[in-house]
C-alpha cells in the first residue's frame, strides 16, 4: 500500500482531468484504515477552518451540509476571483478537507466506509455507502470550489441518501 501522501497526490491529478463522479459503479473498493485516519484528521480541520475562517458552525448534523455548501461557495468566490488561478493541487488540498467533512457526516450518520475505490482502472480514495454506493467527496468538493452552484454539497448529499 503506497503512503497516504502517495494517494493524494495521486487524488489531486485525477482531479485535473475531473473525471470522477457520485453514483458512477465502481469495479472495486477496499476499506482502508489510513483514509480513514486522514479524513478523520481532515473532516475536523474542515469545522476548525469554518468556524475560524467564516464564522459558520460544522455540526455533523444533515442540516449542517448547507453551512457545508456556504463555506464552499465562498470559497469558490474566492477562487473563481483569483489571477492567476490557484493550482489543482492547492484547490484539492482545500477540497480534501470540505470533502472529508461530507464524507464523515455521511458515515457517522447513515453508515459507509473510506477507503481505495478503483473506477476506470485507476484506484483512489474515496467512500462506499452503506447501501453499497461508491462516491468520491474530495471530487465533489472540488468540483463545487472550482465550478460553482451547480455542483452544491447539500443536494448531493441529499442524492447520496437516497440511492
Amino acid at each position: 500500500m503506497p503512503p497516504i501522501k502517495t494517494l493524494l497526490f495521486v487524488s489531486a491529478a485525477l482531479f485535473a482531468n475531473a473525471t470522477l463522479a457520485a453514483g458512477t459503479p465502481a469495479a472495486g473498493f477496499v476499506p482502508d484504515a489510513a483514509v480513514q485516519r486522514a479524513a478523520t484528521a481532515y473532516a475536523a480541520q474542515a469545522v476548525a477552518t469554518a468556524r475560524d475562517q467564516f464564522g459558520i458552525k460544522l455540526d455533523g448534523t444533515d442540516a449542517s451540509m448547507a453551512q457545508l455548501d456556504a463555506v464552499l461557495a465562498r470559497v469558490h468566490i474566492a477562487y473563481a476571483s483569483k489571477s492567476p488561478r490557484p493550482s489543482d493541487e492547492q484547490l484539492m488540498a482545500v477540497a480534501r478537507m470540505y470533502g472529508s467533512y461530507l464524507g464523515e457526516v455521511v458515515r457517522l450518520k447513515h453508515g459507509g466506509a473510506w477507503g481505495m475505490a478503483t473506477r476506470e482502472g485507476q484506484t483512489l480514495p474515496g467512500m462506499r455507502t452503506a447501501a453499497g454506493t461508491p462516491f468520491w467527496p474530495w471530487t465533489q468538493a472540488a468540483q463545487r470550489i472550482g465550478k460553482g452552484a451547480g455542483y452544491n454539497v447539500a443536494d448531493y448529499y441529499k442524492g447520496l441518501l437516497n440511492t
